[in-house]
């Protein structure tokens, strides 16, 4: 029930802020945008593989649909779920602006705790942004593992609970909470800091140890490959919104470090893995 309640508020959530989504991650154009690295970082991670054009890849959480339809430029089969309705509806509307033809790309609401496909049917399987707003591991970790075929790929980013951006997020996410805080706070970072709206999330994200994270999907049969930090920051928030304006090409650069193991400045940690036999 717990998981019911968690998963409705987190659909309710995207489903209101999806076009804001959108706009500020993929269509604004920002001199260091995180999730684009992410993106990018991912792409690349597949095009290590020796994966044929007819693999079958799933992007579980796909929000408005970039990825996928990034990925439909190698792949000929690609699935994206995505818990919000208008998550999907965006990136249904960006597969019929764009010319896709000879590509199967079916974008469809789902759960990734409740997958509707078949045993060993994905080579790849994408899970990102998705798991820090799940309760726990337990479901998702099983039903990725069912629809992968053995030796197929696992892609998942978590949220670094080490990263120095992150020491003060507790206290600050209370303060958010009181009474007329956040309009005030919202105000100073959209009107006089220029940045976009301030997030009010009506849950709590989870947030994960790297090397944890990494031994949990060991123990879950799998095999990492390789790593990738990115969206890095120097200070706690929100000096690190404060002094963007003299720190942002740094932390742009930083990025070049991505494979390193930036456990303290990269806000952001990507997994490649392998199922096992």
């Amino acid at each position: 029930m717990k998981d019911k309640v968690q998963n409705s508020k987190v659909k309710n959530y995207y489903d209101m802020e999806a076009e804001d989504y959108n706009n500020i991650f993929y269509i604004k154009d920002d001199e260091y945008p995180p999730l684009k690295f992410r993106h990018k970082y991912i792409l690349e991670m597949i095009s290590e593989e020796s994966l044929s054009e007819n693999s079958t890849i799933l992007d579980a959480g796909c929000g408005p649909g970039e990825l996928v339809i990034d990925l439909s430029k190698r792949f000929n089969n690609i699935f994206g779920i995505d818990i919000s309705d208008e998550m999907i509806r965006i990136a249904v509307k960006k597969q019929n602006e764009r010319d896709l033809k000879g590509k199967s790309i079916l974008f469809g609401v789902g759960d990734i705790e409740k997958l509707d496909f078949q045993c060993n049917y994905f080579d790849v399987v994408v899970c990102s942004g998705v798991v820090e707003y799940l309760e726990n591991e337990d479901l998702w970790i099983k039903e990725v593992k069912r629809v992968l075929k053995t030796d197929g790929l696992l892609i998942v980013n978590v949220t670094n609970k080490y990263a120095v951006r992150r020491w003060t997020m507790p206290f600050f996410t209370a303060v958010k909470s009181l009474h007329g805080v956040y309009f005030v706070l919202n105000f100073i970072k959209t009107n006089l800091l220029g940045k976009e709206k301030l997030n009010r999330f009506p849950f709590r994200p989870r947030v994960h140890c790297p090397s944890e994270f990494d031994d949990f999907l060991k123990s879950s049969g799998f095999e990492k490959i390789s790593h990738n930090y990115f969206d890095f920051s120097l200070l706690p928030y929100p000096l690190d919104t404060l002094f963007d304006f003299l720190l942002l090409k740094i932390r742009k650069n930083m990025e070049k470090k991505s494979h390193s193991d930036a456990w303290l400045t990269g806000n952001g940690y990507i997994v490649k893995c392998r199922k096992k036999a």
